[in-house]
């Protein structure tokens, strides 16, 4: 689920964020998505994130999923772990619809017992990425996937 739609306020802090190299504004896009949800109704044991692309991540110095979703861990006094690795390589920037629907893939790391996961991303475009990070996590053992990002386009 998005938060918000990518416009205005919250669009700058997304952009700032992914772009700019803003990281405080990590803290603030998770706490708007701490604010948004009722966390009493998911039963979650553990947060990450879907990881950008490794070139992204060396471009920008950060992988800003990882940055909201270690925030929403400390918000939620839950432990925040890499569980989620990108197959492919490529970004979905710049992508249409039908292309973002195939992209992107990913592999979870053996969970070693069950858990409900929460899963941060900066925005759902398609639910695309939300559907293959629950894929593998239901893969890897996770009982549960709840995907959340502070943004919107869908």
């Amino acid at each position: 689920m998005g938060i918000e739609p990518h416009e205005g306020h919250m669009r700058d802090l997304v952009l700032g964020l992914k772009y700019g190299k803003n990281r405080t504004f990590a803290r603030v896009l998770a706490q708007a998505v701490i604010e948004a949800t009722n966390w009493n109704e998911y039963h979650c044991d553990v947060v990450t994130w879907a990881p950008t692309t490794m070139k992204h991540q060396h471009e920008r110095g950060m992988d800003h999923a990882e940055l909201i979703a270690r925030h929403v861990g400390v918000l939620l006094a839950l432990p925040t772990k890499r569980l989620l690795r990108r197959v492919t390589a490529s970004s979905q920037t710049g992508l249409d619809r039908n292309q973002r629907l195939v992209s992107p893939e990913f592999v979870a790391r053996p969970l070693g017992r069950q858990c409900n996961v929460l899963v941060i991303d900066d925005v759902v475009t398609t639910t695309a990425t939300f559907r293959a990070a629950t894929s593998a996590l239901i893969n890897a053992g996770a009982l549960s996937v709840t995907c959340v990002a502070p943004s919107r386009t869908v």
